[in-house]
């Protein structure tokens, strides 16, 4: 009996020793895996960064809204974009304006604007000679900016057209609602983030595409 306790606790000594060492691998494994995560993250952490800072842009307008949108009249609208990081980037904007009414009740209500085709509600003077209407709601910039550097005008004039409208444009408010989107100027950054990385077969975007591309870098300079 005293010689079978022996053994059994010899054996118990033994399995605590094999379970221990399999602790300080398991720990061991941990550790390293958790480092291993730990770099990864970091690293992912450092590139988005990276990128966020230095593709910013601000919105630079010149713009009072009126307290009463009248019919015929021209209202100054300046929009132009600077780039404040880093890089050159490619530019590309949306702007949409929007009109409102205030109702007795105290809501607001917005009303149809349109800008295109035979009867527009608003007239907006595009600048198409350093700009391209995408038809997708943007317009594209067709030079890359440097840094501190900005764009010319996208407009300066907005005027509701009387021949357009009916009595429930009367006091109406207007606004704008005005997004920049910047994209790195390498090859080809712009397809991947604008077209799903591909190539456009027609146009507007297909004149984009030879404006832009010329001006591409390699990621390799």
């Amino acid at each position: 009996m005293k010689k079978k306790q022996t053994t059994k606790k010899y054996l118990t000594v033994k399995q605590l020793f094999l379970f221990t060492g399999f602790l300080v691998v398991l720990v061991s494994l941990s550790f390293g895996l958790y480092q291993t995560y730990a770099a990864l993250t970091d690293s992912d952490q450092k590139r988005n960064e990276f990128r966020i800072g230095d593709f910013q842009t601000s919105i630079e307008e010149e713009f009072e809204p009126p307290k009463t949108f009248e019919p015929e009249k021209e209202y100054l609208k300046k929009v132009t974009i600077k780039n404040t990081g880093d890089q050159e980037s490619f530019i590309r904007v949306l702007s949409l304006p929007i009109l409102s009414k205030k109702q007795p009740n105290g809501s607001t209500t917005l009303l149809p604007v349109t800008i295109d085709g035979p009867t527009p509600i608003l007239s907006i003077d595009y600048n198409l000679n350093d700009w391209i209407d995408g038809e997708d709601g943007y317009f594209y910039y067709k030079k890359k900016l440097i840094k501190d550097e900005r764009t010319t005008n996208l407009f300066t004039k907005v005027k509701m057209n009387q021949a357009t409208i009916t009595e429930d444009y009367i006091d109406v408010l207007l606004s704008f609602e005005v997004k920049v989107e910047g994209i790195s100027t390498t090859k080809y950054a712009y397809r991947d983030a604008w077209w799903g990385g591909e190539i456009p077969s027609s146009n507007p975007s297909l004149e984009i595409d030879k404006q832009l591309k010329k001006q591409t870098i390699n990621e390799s300079l």
